[in-house]
């Protein structure tokens, strides 16, 4: 894979033009000449994903053509927090892990709550309660959810 794609970034530049999409887009190679190799492997290898696996959701699309290019970054940001708090879910046999005083808890999502430590709970909260002994969001806890201060490990 790796090969092919080297193959592919060193075919570029014998192609003229534009190079033809899936859905109908064209992307032009020349608009990938000024950046550096590491973002046209990336973007050349999303491309080859989204071919053979289908892009992006319709409801991911449709949310990132609503901000364009008129939203600052922090409403951008704010947008993409509280849109993706809607996307979180949990299956069952899912492990959560989270490190606290340098123990490392980990969950298990089971199809009517969750598993830890030998004992069935409701909620996630519930074992952020067991583990820490203060009152916290459990998906906060277990970094489902944004914090609000980078690195804080305060309830």
């Amino acid at each position: 894979m790796a090969e092919a794609l080297k193959g592919e970034l060193a075919g570029r530049r014998d192609l003229v033009g534009q190079r033809p999409q899936s859905r109908g887009r064209r992307s032009s190679w020349s608009t990938l000449a000024h950046l550096p190799k590491h973002l046209q492997t990336a973007i050349i290898s999303y491309r080859r994903q989204a071919d053979q696996s289908g892009d992006l959701d319709p409801a991911i699309r449709q949310f990132l053509d609503r901000i364009g290019e008129k939203e600052t970054s922090d409403s951008i940001m704010a947008k993409l927090v509280a849109f993706d708090r809607g996307q979180v879910e949990l299956k069952a046999g899912t492990i959560l892990s989270r490190e606290w005083n340098g123990i490392t808890y980990r969950a298990i999502v089971v199809d009517d709550g969750f598993l830890w430590d030998g004992t069935r709970y409701d909620s996630l909260s519930a074992i952020a309660f067991a583990i820490t002994g203060t009152r916290w969001s459990g998906p906060r806890f277990f970094g489902l959810r944004d914090s609000t201060v980078a690195g804080e490990d305060e309830p």
